[in-house]
């Protein structure tokens, strides 16, 4: 208890006023964007919903079914109201929000049964994820609020979550704050943090894991300690985010070996987090497995393009390859104003100009702040793994999504490379000289100027929503 009040203590005084304002300010736009984007209307929200509402009743395992599915039994009166939605948008309709009300008052008193749904894309996921809005979702309840409460208060939970993990990341990670700042509230990470999306937790608490690991390398000896408990603590759930981000485990190996009173010790410790985070990751995708090609139709075969690519190595090369040469483009366009997970007009995209400006400012972020270590042996540590950890998505995504004779792999989407970008752009300023000083005004117009841009593409958003959800 002692060392996890420790670490509070040290975020508590470690979150410098600036960062604190912005992240208010963000919290700001995020309640404006839970109210105001039309329910199950976000990135594949309907599907991260259910999941969120099975482990708020309190069941964290899902269900398995004939024919590869998981699910489970969910409260009728909540599938009702949701369903409403559903349905306009799979009629091209706006929702209407007096009907929606009206709906979520005649269930007040309906009787409490469980329908079974499939939902095995979600349901495959670890419960980690959810724990905020699955909580917030608990209390809503608790306090015998209608589905539309309950409904909002597990969006509102997803904020909640995302702006703590957030303000822990800033706290510990060293080097290249303000710019992972920015480069993690995005407008579309605000959507994907203001709807049911499991990415918020995914992405911050990998970022949180290599900021522990940067912080024991910059902390003296005899402060290493908690870091390195932190570490092996984190080292398991890791490998419960995604398959992919037990990669990311490779981030012990930036703990210096001179933390250990022998080379063995050192080895024991790396093996450790590396076989927790590995070990996690198998048993779990063991036991729920994670085939998008199966759930969603694609057309592709796991075990075809695994034979494809063993028998057609060079063919591989040049798919990946073209996939990065075609999606350097529109990568960042989809991570900067990507908005709902429905058919046109639930989805669109937005910001092209102000995404281009937004790139700027987040490198001017990390030349302007400060960067209190200089460790090219650190830097090219976070650069190869988050070049390496897009390359596994990529791969995960030709194994799991695509199917044979496609030029590009398909399925993908910027917010996918949210970790990789942060990873590589703290390995790069760490091969930039040490520079004590923080330019305060310089970054309060920066970071002010970025915050601008996102409230633009906040606001523009919130109204393509009016005339969807009225």
């Amino acid at each position: 208890m002692k060392s996890v009040s420790s670490f509070f203590a040290f975020c508590k005084t470690n979150l410098r006023l600036l960062e604190l304002a912005y992240l208010l300010a963000i919290a700001v736009i995020g309640v404006f964007l839970v109210y105001r984007v039309t329910p199950v209307s976000g990135v594949d929200e309907e599907f991260h919903f259910y999941r969120a509402q099975q482990i708020a009743q309190g069941n964290l395992l899902a269900q398995r079914y004939s024919g590869h599915m998981f699910g489970g039994g969910l409260d009728t009166s909540m599938l009702t109201w949701v369903r409403y939605f559903n349905a306009n948008r799979d009629q091209h309709k706006p929702s209407d929000s007096n009907v929606a009300a009206q709906i979520a008052k005649d269930l007040e008193n309906a009787k409490r049964d469980r329908e079974v749904v499939h939902f095995p894309s979600t349901a495959s996921y670890s419960p980690l994820m959810y724990i905020p809005s699955a909580t917030a979702m608990i209390i809503a309840n608790a306090g015998h609020g209608g589905v539309d409460t309950r409904y909002y208060a597990g969006r509102l939970g997803n904020l909640l979550g995302y702006i703590g993990m957030l303000a822990l990341v800033l706290a510990v990670l060293p080097v290249g704050r303000l710019a992972v700042l920015a480069l993690m509230t995005t407008p579309t990470s605000l959507h994907l943090a203001t709807t049911y999306s499991a990415d918020p937790v995914t992405n911050l608490g990998s970022m949180l894991f290599l900021a522990c690991c940067l912080r024991a390398r910059m902390a003296p000896p005899e402060d290493r300690k908690i870091w390195i408990r932190l570490i092996i603590a984190l080292a398991a759930p890791l490998g419960l985010f995604k398959l992919t981000c037990s990669f990311l485990s490779l981030g012990c190996f930036l703990v210096p070996m001179n933390s250990f009173p022998t080379q063995r010790k050192y080895v024991q410790f790396c093996m450790t987090v590396v076989g927790l985070s590995l070990v996690s990751a198998i048993v779990w995708n063991g036991i729920y497995p994670f085939t998008p090609a199966h759930y969603w139709n694609t057309g592709g075969d796991p075990k075809v393009q695994i034979l494809t690519m063993l028998e057609h190595p060079w063919s591989f090369v040049r798919e990946i390859a073209e996939t990065y040469r075609v999606g350097s483009h529109w990568w960042w366009e989809d991570a900067w104003g990507r908005f709902g997970g429905g058919p046109v007009p639930l989805f669109f995209k937005i910001g092209e100009g102000t995404g281009y400006l937004a790139i700027a400012l987040i490198v001017l972020l990390a030349l302007a702040d400060k960067r209190p270590i200089a460790s090219p042996r650190s830097g090219a540590i976070l650069i190869a793994l988050g070049a390496l950890y897009s390359l596994l998505t990529l791969l995960a995504f030709y194994v799991g999504f695509s199917h044979l004779g496609e030029d590009t792999v398909s399925g993908l989407q910027g917010r996918y490379f949210y970790i990789s970008c942060a990873a590589i752009l703290s390995g790069v300023l760490l091969f930039l000289p040490r520079q004590n000083k923080t330019y305060q005004t310089v970054c309060t117009g920066l970071l002010g100027a970025y915050f601008v841009c996102v409230a633009h593409v906040c606001i523009e958003a919130t109204g393509i929503y009016a005339r969807l959800w009225n």
